[in-house]
Formats: structure tokens, sequence, C-alpha cells
């Protein structure tokens, strides 16, 4: 067997992987996020992530490259899964994410 006929489809499922929109979606969201600190948060978008999880946010993620600018607040659940809200500095909320311990 030539070395085109192993290296084409190996290529050729290494692109079908990266161009599946769930696997680009993932590898886009976590380049974007950055950890910061919580103090680095504005206070309108702490209080709208406190009021949205129940309790007071442990993390803070700067989501880069969105305008307005966007933050991803967590804070662990009961059940020690978390909980996650994106906020805008301005404290309007986004989108609400709860994670299951053991689920990615």
């Amino acid at each position: 067997m030539n070395v085109s006929g192993v290296l084409v489809p190996v290529v050729v499922s290494a692109l079908a992987v990266v161009s599946n929109p769930g696997f680009a979606q993932s590898l886009k969201e976590e380049y974007w996020e950055k950890i910061i600190s919580l103090s680095e948060v504005p206070q309108a978008a702490i209080d709208a992530a406190q009021k949205a999880l129940g309790t007071a946010p442990t993390e803070a993620k700067l989501i880069q490259g969105t305008s307005p600018q966007e933050y991803e607040l967590e804070a662990p659940t009961k059940s020690d899964g978390k909980m996650s809200v994106h906020v805008l500095a301005n404290g309007k909320v986004i989108k609400l994410e709860h994670e299951e311990k053991g689920k990615d």
C-alpha cells in the first residue's frame, strides 16, 4: 500500500472531526475564555450573577473578543456540580448553565 493510500483516509478523518461544529465551538469557547479575579468584574455583573445563581460566584472568566464585554461567573451547586452565568458588564444576563458532577 502506498503512502497516499494511508494518508488520504487519515487526513479526511481528521478534517471531519475538526470541522464538526461542536468540536469547533468548544475550541472557540475555550480559546476566548480567560480566568480573571472576581475583583476585575464590574459590580453590576457580579450582582446580576449572584441573583441568577442564587449564591455568590466563586470564579470569573472574561470572554475575550465580545462587545459589549461579557463575563462568565461560576458557583458550585449543592450536588457538587457547578452553575455558570454569562453576563454583560452592565448586569444583563445572557445565559445560565448548569453542569452536574462528572459531566463536561
